[in-house]
């Protein structure tokens, strides 16, 4: 069967829609609107830091979104994310890519009482 792709861009094909499980952790008055604290998400490989922000707020509703992002869309001031560790400055979250097994963390630098 010929697709008309070459071996390379059928292999490229393949990797974009394998998954990999990125396991989130949220703290502070975020566990009021995620009582698990933890949870593992699938995404496809290559998907960027925006993308899983993206799902997670589909994902876990209005309340969720309220909580990290302003009206713009964009992340409030007082929540930072990492990814493996690492902090991923706001400005980031467009060009961090996700290409492995991951822990992203959404922690609340202040936390609301």
């Amino acid at each position: 069967m010929s697709d008309g792709l070459s071996d390379r861009q059928r292999i490229a094909v393949e990797r974009s829609h394998r998954a990999i499980t990125v396991n989130v952790k949220v703290s502070g008055f975020l566990t009021r609107i995620v009582p698990a604290g933890s949870f593992g998400v699938a995404l496809d490989t290559g998907s960027t830091v925006a993308d899983l922000v993206g799902l997670l707020v589909d994902l876990l509703g209005d309340d969720f979104r309220k909580a990290i992002l302003n009206r713009r869309n964009e992340l409030h001031g007082g929540i930072m994310l990492a990814l493996n560790g690492e902090p991923v400055p706001p400005r980031g979250i467009t060009g961090t890519a996700i290409d492995r097994e991951s822990n992203f963390e959404i922690i609340p630098v202040i936390d609301g009482g």
